[in-house]
């Protein structure tokens, strides 16, 4: 399992991996224990081989299975190790490669170091043996053994010698008598000091002892028992020696029978003579005699002694070759899992989350580089939260302008482009990330921005301004274009800025303030001579016609009176509509219920034959400054040109739709009419509310001109849209109150 994030955005690891690296480490501290027991039981090995036959020792093989299980237990673990850094090397998981040139660099370390370790000490051990079953030891050994077997035979002599002494001189002077046993005492007493020796009994042939001395340095429980079996010999008339443990040395007994003087062969009395010998000359000559009795086992196993300790040294060799690839294993994962981290904490931050942090103790120097990764990220982290205040503190600035702005890099990729310029180039929101302006605009938009981008990069100027109408979707708008080259601090070329002014609405007002001035001229010169004609034209039929007799020309006088009169009449209604869009009355607003407003003028086209009529009024609609008259005025003019679009076309539904509709959001009421008519062609769309222009051959071009003239003293905004699946949609936006 490979480490993870935590909630704070932390690269650490998992649980299941905290884990098992315990359990790793758990099995580590025991193999290491395991290799310093068998070192300290090595070390006994050898000290017991000096008694022990190696070949069938208990320990060896206990040494043995300990070794086969320590290197089942590595393998094992090395196995299970191997086989994980394959699957991770076939799989490219990030630190495989490096984690297997780390193990294979340490496991060749530490097989050149172990295989000549383990030739020299082979080496060694098969001379050593040779060298100790070569030379000759066997000799070496035997004299060792006769000497100590000569020093204590002639301390047994030297025994026996002073006890026939001290025995010979009692017979002669008889010193076993009842009346002398206090001279035997004292003779006892100076021979021993005399002779220096460690004790010296006399015991009569009634088991009862007569006299004795003692060195100071004999321990008492050395004295012989009065019936022991040595003291029976003696009095059998038997020289005999014997060697007895005392505790702190050894003591050579010498015992002498003492003869009558009356009968030779009559055993009256017994000498008991005792040598100590030291405890530390005791020992040095039971190591000389267990040495050649070892000796003597070993020599015939020779071969099966080489053999042992080869194998021994190897299996420990190998023991210590698994347990060094292991280590090998663990101190490069060491190694490579703080590297994976940072790999991976790396991506993590390309990939733009720089909240990323590794956990990993500061302890050595890959912690210090993970500690300079962190304050890397941290500055990171720090820096874009500053980058991002700016930026959207310039987003909300760019947003809030009404103009369009377009920021474009050397390669014209766009970089940014506020709201404005979305809505003005029909751009949706998101589609431009990333994309040159080709990608970006369209049609005559794409063309007038390539042809100010490319004159602005090859010439000297550093901004060019031009005014182009464009099409966005189904709405013909005029913009400035102003294009401006950007320049970094050593003033070379950055990009470039284009901004968008949307004159639409000014050069319609423009036009419109132009129309009515010359309605309001041609009204006053046209106005003027109409009576004059009108009144000419009555007078000329009535003195005319009483004078013309013949019918023919009294008919034709008519028809061309009436005409005059019509055209007249005609014209004065012309005059009269030049004079109303000239000079709109001024609007008095009040506060007004737009709902009502609909139903009640929508009520008076209820019983138009043929024809459907549908509201659709938003409930809870506050009321409107509006002029109620004027307001009027421009619902009826939409509902009479729906009808009329309704009429002009065969077949199909008959239908017109009333709607209100309220957005909170932005203060915004609009009110909707709708038909299913033949509906306007788009390219008529733009000119539709311009003065004298009609789609209708009877029209004057007036009407919509006026209701837009209404719709923008009332501070508000009409447009044209496709009705689907046919017809036109006005719609009237109305700031509602604040």
């Amino acid at each position: 399992m490979r480490p993870g994030l935590d909630p704070e955005g932390r690269i650490s690891l998992t649980a299941d991996e905290r884990r098992r690296r315990r359990r790793d480490w758990g099995i580590a501290g025991l193999v290491a224990l395991l290799l310093l027991g068998l070192v300290g039981l090595e070390k006994q090995l050898l000290s017991f081989s000096q008694t022990l036959p190696i070949g069938s020792d208990a320990v060896f093989l206990t040494l043995v299975h300990i070794n086969v299980i320590g290197i089942a237990i590595l393998v094992f673990l090395l196995g299970r190790n191997v086989v994980k850094l394959v699957v991770e090397r076939r799989r490219g998981i990030m630190g495989s490669r490096l984690n297997t040139k780390f193990v294979v660099s340490f496991v060749f370390v530490a097989a050149v170091s172990t295989t000549a370790l383990f030739i020299f000490s082979a080496f060694l051990v098969i001379h050593t043996i040779d060298v100790w079953f070569k030379l000759q030891l066997s000799d070496s050994l035997g004299e060792s053994v006769e000497v100590a077997n000569t020093y204590y035979r002639e301390a047994e002599d030297q025994a026996l010698y002073f006890a026939r002494l001290i025995a010979s001189q009692v017979e002669e002077r008889r010193l076993l008598r009842q009346d002398g046993l206090e001279d035997l005492a004292y003779f006892i007493a100076h021979k021993q000091l005399e002779y220096n020796l460690g004790v010296v009994e006399v015991f009569s042939a009634q088991l009862e002892e007569l006299a004795k001395a003692i060195h100071p340095d004999v321990p008492v429980v050395a004295l012989e028992a009065r019936d022991s079996e040595l003291i029976r010999t003696g009095l059998s008339g038997i020289e005999q020696t014997s060697i007895q443990d005392a505790g702190a040395g050894e003591l050579i007994r010498g015992v002498v029978p003492v003869h009558s003087t009356f009968q030779e062969r009559e055993v009256v009395g017994v000498v008991v003579v005792n040598r100590y010998i030291p405890r530390a000359m005791g020992r040095r000559v039971d190591v000389i005699h267990a040495a050649a009795a070892a000796y003597e086992r070993l020599k015939p196993s020779e071969g099966t002694f080489q053999t042992s300790m080869l194998l021994l040294l190897a299996m420990i060799t190998l023991l210590s070759l698994l347990f060094s690839s292991w280590m090998g294993f663990r101190l490069s994962k060491q190694i490579t899992v703080p590297i994976q981290n940072l790999a991976a904490a790396t991506a993590e931050v390309a990939a733009g989350n720089l909240d990323v942090r590794i956990e990993h103790p500061a302890d050595d120097e890959i912690g210090l580089l993970v500690a300079a990764f962190n304050r890397m990220a941290t500055d990171l982290s720090v820096g874009r939260e500053d980058l991002e205040r700016r930026r959207a503190q310039m987003e909300i600035i760019l947003g809030s302008v009404a103009a369009g702005v377009v920021s474009l890099d050397k390669e014209a990729v766009v970089t940014t482009i506020n709201p404005s310029a979305q809505r003005l180039l029909g751009i949706a929101r998101g589609a431009w990330v990333g994309k040159k302006v080709s990608e970006v605009l369209e049609s005559s938009a794409l063309e007038t921005a390539e042809d100010l981008l490319r004159r602005v990069a090859s010439g000297p100027q550093e901004a060019l301004r031009r005014q182009v109408s464009i099409t966005v979707g189904d709405e013909v708008r005029t913009l400035n274009w102003t294009v401006s080259r950007l320049r970094d601090a050593e003033g070379e070329s950055a990009g470039f800025v284009l901004v968008l002014d949307d004159v639409t609405q000014i050069l319609n007002v423009q036009r419109m303030a132009a129309w009515r001035e010359v309605a309001r001229r041609i009204a006053h010169e046209i106005k003027n001579p109409l009576t004059p004609i009108q009144l000419s034209a009555q007078r000329l039929r009535r003195k005319l016609g009483e004078r013309v007799s013949d019918p023919a020309d009294r008919k034709l006088l008519n028809e061309c009176t009436d005409a005059i009169t019509n055209q007249v009449q005609a014209l004065k209604l012309l005059v009269s509509e030049f004079s109303n869009f000239a000079q709109l009355p001024a609007t008095d607003p009040t506060p007004t219920d737009l709902n009502q407003l609909v139903r009640e003028t929508v009520t008076m086209y209820r019983g138009k034959p043929g024809i459907e009529f549908e509201t659709q009024l938003a409930p809870s609609l506050p009321k409107l400054d509006l002029d109620c008259e004027q307001i009027k005025r421009v619902i009826l003019n939409l509902v009479d040109n729906a009808m009329g679009a309704i009429e002009a076309c065969d077949g199909g539904p008959r239908k017109i739709s009333v709607s209100t509709r309220l957005d909170r959001a932005v203060g915004i009421v609009y009110l909707e009419v709708a038909d299913t008519g033949c509906g306007i062609r788009p390219e008529d769309r733009t000119r539709l509310f311009e003065p004298y222009f009609s789609t209708k051959r009877s029209g004057s071009g007036l009407g919509l001109a006026i209701v837009s003239r209404i719709v923008s003293d009332h501070s508000g905004y009409i447009r044209v849209r496709e009705n689907k699946p046919r017809g036109s949609r006005f719609i009237i936006e109305l700031p509602a109150r604040t």
